[in-house]
C-alpha cells in the first residue's frame, strides 16, 4: 500500500478522481480516500498545514495502515537561483528542518550546532536533516525529466514560518542549500525515518522564495502538475512491482 498525503485537498482533486472504485474512510481526525490505481493500493489523505498536522497524520497513517511507501505531494517555493520555473518539478532528496534552533546576537544556530538531535536511532543522531528514499528519489526525477517537463532534485527545506523577504530567502538557501521551501516535508520525512518507512516527496512550483508579491504565484498550475506528475510515474510503472 501506498499513502499519499497532501497539506490541503486542491493538491489531491486529481489523484482521487484517478481511483478505482473509491471509498472515504475517517481515521480519528483524518478524512481519507482509499482504491485503487492500475495494480497499486492507495490511501489518500489531507494532512493540514505545517509540521504539526503533517507529523500527527503520518504517525497515525503509518501506525494503522503500515504502508509500504509514503509519498507527499504538493506546492513549494523556488529558490532563486535553483534554475526552477513556475510549474516546474522537483524531488527531495533529503528534508531540512530550517528553522528548527535558536537565533542569537551572532546567528542562527541549528540543532547540530546545539548538539540536540531531533531524533537519536541506535546508529546515528538526525539534528535537521532528514533521508528521503534515495535510489527511488532519482529514478522518479530521471522519469519526470523529458523536453516538456523539468525536474530537478536536490534539498527541500521545512519551515513555520516561510520567507517572505529576500534577507531571510538569502539566509535560508545559505543555511540549507535548498532548492524548495515548504512547511509539511521534513515532518513526515521524520516519522517514516522513525518506522523504517519508504518516503518520497514531489513538488511543483507555485511561487520563487522572494520578497512577497502574490502576482507572481500560480498555485493552480503548481497544484496540477504535482499531481500529474505522480500520476505519470505510476502509468510509466516506477511502483510496479514494489508494492502490494
Amino acid at each position: 500500500m501506498i499513502v499519499l498525503v497532501t497539506a490541503v485537498d486542491q493538491e489531491n482533486t486529481l489523484l482521487r478522481q484517478r481511483l478505482t472504485a473509491p471509498q472515504q474512510h475517517r481515521c480519528a481526525h483524518i478524512n481519507l480516500t482509499s482504491g485503487a490505481m492500475g495494480h497499486l493500493n492507495l490511501v489518500i489523505a489531507t494532512c493540514g498545514i505545517g509540521k504539526a498536522n503533517t507529523a500527527a497524520t503520518t504517525a497515525l497513517l503509518i501506525q494503522q495502515l503500515q504502508p509500504a511507501l509514503v509519498v507527499m505531494i504538493g506546492c513549494g517555493g523556488a529558490f532563486p537561483d535553483c534554475g526552477l520555473q513556475l510549474g516546474d518539478l522537483a524531488i527531495a532528496s533529503e528534508e531540512i528542518y530550517a528553522d528548527e534552533g535558536v537565533m542569537t546576537p551572532e546567528g542562527f544556530l541549528n540543532m547540530a550546532d546545539l548538539k540536540l538531535p531531533l531524533a537519536d536511532t541506535p546508529t546515528t543522531p538526525y539534528f535537521n536533516r532528514f533521508p528521503v528514499d534515495q535510489p527511488l528519489a532519482e529514478q522518479a526525477c530521471q522519469r519526470l525529466n523529458s523536453e516538456s517537463t523539468r525536474c530537478v532534485s536536490g534539498p527541500f527545506s521545512t519551515v513555520s514560518t516561510c520567507s517572505g523577504t529576500n534577507e531571510l530567502s538569502h539566509q535560508r538557501q545559505q543555511q540549507t542549500h535548498a532548492i524548495i521551501e515548504n512547511m509539511e516535508g521534513a515532518a513526515a520525512a521524520h516519522h517514516c525515518l522513525l518506522t523504517q518507512t519508504r518516503f518520497l516527496e514531489l513538488r511543483s512550483v507555485s511561487n520563487f522564495v522572494e520578497q512577497r508579491d502574490l502576482s507572481r504565484w500560480d498555485l493552480p498550475l503548481a497544484m496540477t502538475n504535482a499531481q500529474k506528475a505522480f500520476l505519470s510515474l505510476v502509468d510509466q510503472g516506477l511502483f510496479s512491482g514494489l508494492f502490494s
